[in-house]
């Protein structure tokens, strides 16, 4: 079934939503959004535990990542709530800086943008409606997804990466944007769990801690938050965004825990020592109760090589140098990390030398990128939510501009033939 359309949007989550209804707003006339689940934004209800953190009120290029440089979408849209709040949707921010919608509930923000795009009227939807082809045509593109044939003067890859495919995104727009010659940098899961070797015997621990992350002994990013220890690893809010720094296929990876990052070293020898005083004669699991959880006892007390089970007077001086050292640097090799099903976000994607600064291909006139397909993510915090939706305005702001140009174009060639004739 054939449909002419002046823009066309694959992908109806965050950003492809956000673009819609960004094109209406300039003035766009008719847009398509084209998405191959069956009912648009799916994704976006599940975010943040179903609360949708969906920005920050620290937003600073500092806390992306990725080949596209970020810095002139985030200047022109540093502040999301204004966009919001002309859609009836208002914001509240936690002490963190997050920013959440008033009501707290992430369905509040797909519902902004759902009748957003219903009231322009302007905005087609289309779902269940995989796109299996996009081509260049004489005005434009040829876009065919499902039973659908749609003819437009532009387009928006806007389709998200390969994390949580069951909510949408399956990494699909990166071979429609190969098919169109268009680099991408090779996508890895990211902001996800790392595997490590030696946690199983700290599973469903959890404990506040400094975690950093060094590659090839180099220190790469450091973090604070809690940590969780699974059977195959390491988790947590601090731990997801040490991933983002990770390079895809690195090997040589470390990441070292200080689990007293309130206290130096020389504190926490103090401590070990009153400790052992106050203790005497108890075995040297019950000592050190006190201070850290039982099971992260019995494996500092194993990796320092104390015998946790023998009562002693002792652990003596030296165990205890040892003890504390382990504390504030408790190392875990890197073997690899969560795949995409355990991914919140996608890393590489559109290469950034491909995408001019309105989001547009610098080899395909009228084709723009939005969201997660670009190769760029923020870390944990709402930094990845935010780039999609400043992304979609700017990208649905750019495509209007140039269809709204290329009409007065054609406008102005009629007359000019016109004239011509008389």
């Amino acid at each position: 079934m054939k449909k002419r359309f002046d823009l066309a949007v694959i992908g109806g989550g965050a950003a492809g939503l956000a673009c819609a209804v960004s094109a209406a707003e300039s003035g766009c006339k008719s847009i398509a959004v084209i998405d191959r689940m069956n009912r648009i934004g799916k994704k976006l209800p599940v975010t943040g535990n179903g609360r949708c953190n969906l920005s920050s009120r620290n937003i600073s290029e500092d806390f992306y990542h990725g080949s596209f440089n970020v810095k002139p979408v985030l200047e022109e849209y540093p502040d999301l709530r204004p966009f919001f709040e002309g859609l009836g949707m208002y914001t509240f921010c936690d002490s963190a800086g997050r920013i959440y919608p008033l009501s707290n509930t992430a369905s509040s923000v797909l519902d902004a943008l759902r009748l957003g795009a219903e009231k322009s009227g302007r905005v087609g939807i289309f779902t269940e409606a995989r796109c299996t082809s996009i081509a260049e045509s004489e005005n434009g593109f040829i876009i065919k997804a499902g039973e659908h044939e749609i003819h437009c003067g532009a387009a928006v890859l806007a389709c998200g990466g390969c994390a949580a495919a069951v909510h949408g995104s399956d990494g699909s727009g990166f071979s429609l944007a190969e098919g169109l010659g268009i680099s991408v940098s090779k996508p890895y899961p990211a902001l996800c769990s790392l595997l490590a070797d030696g946690t199983k015997t700290l599973e469903g621990v959890r404990s506040k801690c400094g975690a950093s992350l060094f590659v090839d002994g180099q220190l790469e990013k450091r973090e604070r938050g809690e940590v969780q220890f699974t059977k195959s690893g390491l988790s947590g809010i601090c731990i997801f965004n040490l991933s983002a720094a990770l390079p895809d296929g690195e090997k040589n990876a470390v990441v070292s825990l200080d689990l007293l990052p309130d206290h130096t070293l020389h504190d926490v020898y103090e401590m070990l020592l009153s400790v052992r005083r106050n203790r005497s004669g108890n075995l040297p699991e019950e000592m050190f109760s006190g201070i850290f959880n039982r099971k992260i006892a019995l494996f500092l007390l194993k990796k320092a090589g104390i015998s946790p089970s023998v009562r002693t007077d002792a652990p003596d001086y030296t165990d205890l140098k040892r003890l504390a050292a382990l504390t504030k640097d408790l190392k875990f090799k890197i073997t690899g990390r969560a795949d995409f099903s355990g991914a919140q976000v996608t890393a590489g994607g559109i290469a950034g030398s491909e995408i001019d600064e309105s989001l547009m291909s610098r080899k395909i006139k009228g084709l723009f990128f939005a969201g997660e397909i670009i190769d760029v993510w923020g870390d944990c915090g709402g930094y990845n939510l935010h780039f999609a939706f400043a992304s979609g305005i700017k990208a649905g702001k750019a495509a209007a501009k140039l269809l709204s140009e290329k009409e007065k174009s054609h406008d102005k060639n009629q007359r000019n033939h016109h004239a011509d004739k008389l």
